[in-house]
């Protein structure tokens, strides 16, 4: 009786499972749940405190699920029973992370668990989250802030360490991180563990919480992906014009000039951060891919994917005829400049985006065209002419032949806009792709 009214008096055992972006194709998904399953029955919690299988069959049949107003896509799962409290991190931003991170750490819990699990890069392990990369030197960052160490200062000691146990891409980056992390035990008073081997059998409880994160993340149809827009009409750029839509690991860029448009690379976000502009244009004349790879095709592959969708939606008919227009508001494609004919960056068990972009470009009938420097003298690409207005021309920089092409070689493109105009200026914008070789951080496309 002792022992049940001491648990009761301590804080709840504190679990919270993170899930970044989103699982687009059967492969992330599995390798995502196998993950969150090797977390789960790695964490050591006394069964006489917490009993694990009950709770997680407590969680699935009484959490609530909030859904973030300024992150779109973000949703948070939670509930706090008498012996545990969980909060699963859906498709978070990585500030929504961080903040959960600094609320665990400072989680009077004895017993806590982090899982950090979601689509990561083959070759470094980061996480993709939906605005960014989460990385090692960034957790690590999380663990060292010295906010939270003084805040854990200034509290009277615990009797006994709580323990932390953490589970986390165990290959690339990650593999570094073990050294780093009993120096910071004694500042956050946490006993940590990183990735220890499984200790608890496979539950129904378990089976049951995993089949309902899974039905969580179900992947989006292209039509809920890219949102129709709520008012008509279509936009027409005249003045040179050059925006960037940060999309995660890799930006996407849109150039206008005098109503021709050109959108470069997609970003590493399937919610294609330059949707919102595009949505609004009856056509994208060029579409430029300095690099193939999980960094830049994912933004463009749901455009295409969309545009797919819409055709189909066309051929079946059915649904008022509101409806249907209202979807089928991609913009037409011009041609499409795209040299590598695999991803130099991949997620581990995703598709090969570069594979997936040019099916689907073969699937809408367009051919993608490849780029190289050629001899010298260089000769530009006039992607546009009209007389009395100006000429916008493309000069490849690299790579520097024909075949090269066929390499995952970054394209480097600039683009000079020649005004008729005597008295307007001369522009001149480059995209320099990715830095070669390719090794860490992913470059930025423009």
């Amino acid at each position: 009786g002792m022992a049940a009214a001491a648990a009761a008096a301590a804080p709840p055992s504190s679990l919270l499972l993170v899930v970044g972006g989103e699982c687009g194709c059967p492969g992330l998904l599995a390798y995502v749940l196998e993950e969150l399953e090797r977390g789960v029955r790695s964490w050591d919690v006394d069964p006489g405190v917490c009993s694990l299988d009950e709770q997680l069959k407590v969680f699935v049949s009484r959490h609530s699920a909030t859904f973030s107003s300024i992150v779109k896509g973000q949703r948070s799962l939670h509930h706090r029973g008498d012996t545990m409290e969980t909060l699963v991190l859906l498709n978070p931003s990585d500030k929504s992370l961080c903040d959960e991170l600094r609320n665990l750490l400072l989680d009077p819990a004895p017993h806590k668990l982090l899982v950090l699990a979601g689509p990561c890069l083959e070759e470094t392990g980061e996480l993709l989250l939906q605005t960014g990369g989460f990385s090692p030197h960034h957790f690590l960052q999380v663990l060292g802030d010295r906010e939270i160490q003084n805040i854990l200062a200034s509290r009277p000691p615990p009797a006994r360490l709580p323990a932390l146990t953490i589970t986390c891409p165990t290959f690339g980056d990650w593999a570094q991180l073990a050294p780093d992390l009993p120096g910071l035990q004694g500042a956050l008073r946490l006993q940590l563990r990183l990735n220890p081997p499984a200790q608890l059998p496979a539950s129904e409880g378990l089976r049951e919480f995993l089949e309902y994160v899974a039905e969580s993340l179900e992947p989006p149809s292209p039509f809920e992906l890219l949102e129709p827009p709520s008012s008509g009409g279509f936009l027409r750029l005249a003045q040179p014009c050059c925006y960037i839509f940060p999309g995660g690991l890799g930006d996407a860029a849109f150039f206008a000039v005098n109503g021709f448009t050109m959108l470069v690379n997609g970003g590493s976000n399937p919610k294609s951060s330059f949707w919102k502009l595009v949505r609004h244009l009856d056509r994208v004349d060029a579409v430029l891919v300095t690099h193939a790879g999980a960094d830049s095709l994912p933004g463009l592959n749901s455009l295409l994917r969309r545009k797919l969708a819409e055709r189909q939606e066309v051929a079946a008919g059915g649904g008022s005829w509101n409806d249907r227009l209202r979807r089928l508001i991609s913009p037409n494609l011009g041609v499409v400049f795209l040299n590598a004919r695999e991803a130099a960056m991949r997620l581990v068990r995703g598709e090969d985006e570069a594979e997936l972009a040019l099916s689907l470009l073969t699937q809408l009938g367009i051919a993608p065209l490849s780029l190289s420097r050629g001899p010298p003298p260089a000769q530009p690409t006039v992607l546009f002419q009209k007389m009395g207005v100006g000429r916008l021309d493309m000069y490849v920089l690299h790579p520097p032949s024909a075949g090269a092409e066929r390499s995952p070689a970054s394209v480097c493109a600039l683009l000079v806009w020649h005004p008729a105009g005597p008295t307007e200026k001369v522009v001149r914008v480059l995209f320099p792709g990715l830095p070669l070789p390719n090794r860490g951080r992913p470059g930025r496309c423009c």
